[in-house]
């Protein structure tokens, strides 16, 4: 069962988030990168509009705590 949505962008793929966060590879669904999303934005929707933990590349790089804070308001929000 896929719990994450991983988005890349163009420097960074989608397929390195997973190791990033600390999450299984196999949980994980990958997003198109930013160029795809304008060319191809209805799949980029499809993938969005799921019930799922969205992974992005974030600056400071603190991806476990990021996560912890993903989970903990997807808890308060009753998804």
């Amino acid at each position: 069962m896929k719990k994450y949505l991983c988005v890349g962008t163009d420097k960074v793929p989608a397929e390195w988030l997973p190791r990033w966060y600390g999450v299984p590879f196999d949980e994980c669904m990958f997003a198109p990168d930013e160029i795809t999303k304008k060319t191809q934005p209805y799949t980029y929707k499809a993938m969005a509009s799921l019930n799922l933990i969205h992974l992005i590349v974030i600056p400071n790089g603190c991806y476990k705590q990021h996560l912890k804070i993903l989970k903990t308001e997807r808890l308060l929000n009753g998804i």
